[in-house]
């Protein structure tokens, strides 16, 4: 039986004149592999056109319910504002600086490293011909998730190299001032607080910012 891999689209009422096709599913690996791209490229996560339509989507305009919901705090007059990448872990939401993101892939499998056991280091993944270490930021947030079993993953870069993890679901790019950050509650796991600037809101949801200097540091212990 194929195995689908399936991407959120809104319906007609709600999209703009960017449609998403999901070829894979149709003419790719998960549907008749009639595609002659399965020829230079093996499998679908491998082609440029799956990360193009990734990207569509992400760009998609936002639905009607969303458009509805309360808008967040007005920033600060003059605060510039940075753009972020937000995520799903389990049931929790985070916002991720998508200047230090390089890209989004599809599910790859994990090369275990021999003899390297240290907790948040899953192993190897392959991104385009490069080996990138893969970490779970579900280990190094105790009682946020677990690690997705065939979910996205998120390739960053930083001066201390390339890092891949696995995330259950990518939504979109959001534009959030610093100013809008609410406090993190005392009541969330130390682990998690020391990743996390402060919290936002994104509709009704409570989005964890996310401290990419923080986050790379511990990605790097990972690796000691």
């Amino acid at each position: 039986m194929n195995r689908h891999i399936t991407l959120t689209v809104p319906d007609e009422t709600h999209q703009d004149d960017t449609q998403v096709d999901t070829c894979w599913n149709r003419i790719g690996i998960y549907g008749s592999k009639d595609c002659p791209e399965l020829v230079a490229h093996s499998h679908c996560r491998n082609c440029p056109v799956f990360s193009r339509q990734a990207a569509l989507l992400l760009d998609r305009a936002l639905p009607e319910d969303e458009l509805a919901s309360p808008l967040p705090p007005a920033a600060p007059p003059g605060e510039p504002t940075q753009s972020l990448m937000l995520f799903r872990l389990g049931a929790e939401w985070f916002a991720f600086p998508t200047l230090a993101l390089d890209e989004i892939i599809g599910p790859r499998p994990v090369h275990t490293l021999p003899h390297r056991r240290e907790a948040g280091l899953l192993g190897l993944v392959n991104v385009r011909g490069e080996l990138v270490v893969c970490v779970s930021l579900a280990r190094l947030m105790p009682g946020a998730a677990r690690d997705p079993d065939n979910g996205w993953m998120m390739v960053a870069r930083h001066e201390q190299g390339r890092f891949a993890f696995p995330v259950d679901e990518v939504a979109q790019t959001i534009h959030r001032a610093p100013g809008e950050r609410k406090p993190v509650p005392a009541t969330l796991a130390l682990s998690a607080s020391s990743l996390t600037r402060g919290l936002i809101t994104w509709g009704e949801r409570s989005v964890g910012w996310l401290d990419e200097e923080a986050l790379f540091a511990a990605f790097a212990r990972c690796l000691a």
